[in-house]
């Protein structure tokens, strides 16, 4: 069997690397370390085992991963005042990564590098970071990101941190109850504060793609123009649900997913059944493949082509996967349930689309 390319444009590869990678004023207290290896073990690893480690990365899909650089200790348990150190952090994660895939997996830094591994069949990752309060407040810290050759930013994450307002993203967790008691910093008639859109702009000043997952209505409204004001720039949104089919503020509405479109971005359908599933079928409900099927049914809908569509798997993001795609390793067995169903439309949705965004919105090193 030819097993098919994919692309799958965000995994969170270095989520097992150790953490935090490195302390700017000494380490926490031990409990906060117990924290994070309980959270992973609990919410998000298989069997205590990181779902995307080298050896699974190694033995999935032809292609690559968008490396999804994210430090929670620089996120949780603090207030939306930027935080010291956080891009240090983030670097040293970053190097981190490095070193465990010296001489196995490409670090690709460009898009040109990026299609010469694809043709060549070389496994490979491409640096992006999920949350702009990784910037530490200072939005010059974004040219020394495009020094590194990252590929995108998500500017909002899971609690809003100064930068831009968040939909609630936590699971089984009441709207209500995310905003009055774990997101009270949030003015919901805020959408890119101004630190937020001088990271924007720099970030477009760098060609370094803009996310929109995460981020509210009004905050994607204001990335979407910035993005046109540049000169029509990509943007993307790679790990997401959809409205139409799971009716969560945190999916993409039809409007933001045609705004996707008309600026030539992809749209990365998340692997989570919680946020492909309709809020009555949470409990119980539907956890296979055909909810992946239900989302890019509905993108084609509303675009009426798969020009848009592409794999965000969000692996080791704290989630529990489709039944079908539980680590990196079956990824093989997604890239060929998706070719049997789209046939012709399969490549664009597993690695055309996103070669294609990448080549024309990242500028790299």
């Amino acid at each position: 069997m030819v097993l098919t390319k994919l692309i799958d444009l965000h995994a969170h590869f270095p989520m097992h690397t150790r953490f935090p990678p490195r302390f700017v004023q000494g380490p926490p207290p031990i409990g906060k370390e117990l924290e994070f290896w309980a959270a992973t073990h609990l919410l998000d690893f298989q069997k205590g085992e990181p779902r995307v480690s080298l050896a699974n990365l190694l033995a999935g899909s032809p292609g690559g991963i968008g490396s999804v650089l994210n430090d929670p200790d620089d996120e949780f348990f603090h207030d939306a005042n930027p935080v010291p150190g956080a891009f240090e952090n983030l670097l040293a994660q970053m190097d981190n990564v490095e070193a465990e895939v010296k001489g196995s997996v490409r670090v690709v830094r460009n898009p040109t590098e990026l299609g010469q591994a694809l043709e060549a069949g070389e496994k490979f990752l491409f640096h992006c970071v999920e949350g702009a309060f990784a910037f530490a407040g200072d939005a010059g810290n974004v040219d020394r990101l495009a020094a590194r050759g990252a590929a995108y930013v998500v500017v909002a994450h899971l609690f809003f941190r100064g930068v831009a307002t968040c939909n609630n993203a936590l699971p089984h967790v009441p709207d209500l109850v995310f905003r009055d008691l774990l997101n009270t910093h949030q003015d919901p008639s805020v959408g890119l504060t101004p630190l937020g859109e001088r990271i924007v702009d720099r970030l477009l000043q760098n060609r370094i793609l803009v996310d929109i997952t995460h981020s509210t209505d009004l905050a994607q409204q204001q990335i979407f123009d910035m993005a046109r004001d540049h000169g029509n720039a990509p943007v993307i949104s790679s790990h997401t649900g959809v409205r139409p089919t799971s009716d969560y503020p945190l999916n993409l509405s039809p409007a933001a997913i045609r705004r996707i479109a008309e600026s030539k971005g992809v749209i990365g359908i998340i692997l989570f059944p919680h946020w492909l599933r309709q809020r009555h079928q949470q409990f119980l409900g539907p956890d296979g493949i055909d909810l992946v099927f239900r989302a890019i049914d509905s993108v084609h809908d509303i675009l009426g082509n798969y020009d848009h569509i592409a794999i965000g798997s969000d692996l080791d993001g704290f989630i529990q996967p489709i039944k079908e795609c539980r680590n990196y390793s079956e990824t093989p067995q997604l890239a060929t349930a998706i070719q049997n169903r789209y046939g012709a439309g399969a490549e664009k949705i597993l690695w055309r689309n996103a070669l294609d965004v990448l080549q024309r919105g990242w500028k790299g090193v």
